[in-house]
């Protein structure tokens, strides 16, 4: 039920706040990022590059078959093969929207004075809605901290800069990496829901560390050893 609540919240805000950049920001946006100087954007897209999904598709297939063949551990596969199905199910689910939004491209707007949504339209200048590279590194950085809780938090920052370089490199605007990120972690929120479904273990649980860590009581060892001896004794 809380994974629910925190999908829905994340759709609501999400829309929201691509609706008020859609509307005020995106284009005033984009031509400002238009005139960013070379050195600028050389940087960004080495960063952008960080944002392509196939990297991660051969780290983590890799990782899957050296955990389930040769290191055997079926925890850290579980926890591969659900790296990997965020991922994919979220670009899946990026890929149908980008064809139901057909939305046109910055470049269309620098060229044709095109800007907004031509529905069920397919090409490279009419998928900009959402971004695919933010969809990747925020589901990513999703599965991460369920997995992760500790330091899995830290991967959104990277996250958010590589969104940030898609649009300072003017290959979308900034409604589309909202977009982009709230399927990004709501697609991650529903792979969840199935692995939960299926009783998938990623390892001992929250109660299960705290119980092993949790000091015993020097009483009840005592009594438990007192036990043992009157059972030897008879």
């Amino acid at each position: 039920m809380k994974k629910r609540w925190t999908a829905l919240a994340l759709i609501i805000s999400g829309a929201a706040l691509a609706g008020v950049a859609y509307v005020c920001i995106d284009i005033p946006l984009v031509h400002f990022c238009r005139g960013l100087g070379r050195p600028v954007l050389d940087a960004t897209e080495w960063i952008t590059m960080a944002g392509e999904s196939h990297w991660y598709f051969m780290i983590l297939a890799s990782a899957l078959l050296i955990f389930r063949l040769i290191a055997k551990n079926r925890k850290w596969t579980i926890r591969m093969f659900f790296l990997l199905a965020c991922i994919s199910a979220s670009g899946l689910i990026n890929l149908l929207l980008k064809w139901i939004a057909g939305r046109n491209r910055p470049v269309n707007l620098f060229d044709h004075g095109l800007f907004g949504f031509d529905f069920f339209e397919a090409g490279y200048a009419l998928n900009s809605f959402p971004s695919g590279h933010t969809v990747t590194v925020f589901s990513l950085a999703a599965a991460l901290t369920i997995l992760f809780p500790r330091f899995g938090a830290w991967t959104f920052l990277p996250a958010a800069v590589i969104a940030a370089s898609r649009v300072m490199l003017t290959s979308h605007y900034l409604s589309d990496v909202i977009a982009g990120a709230v399927v990004g972690m709501v697609s991650t929120l529903g792979v969840k829901y199935v692995f939960d479904r299926a009783n998938a273990d990623f390892g001992p649980s929250k109660e299960n560390r705290n119980a092993r860590r949790a000091p015993r009581d020097p009483r009840a060892i005592r009594r438990a050893g007192a036990g043992d001896s009157a059972a030897l004794e008879r």
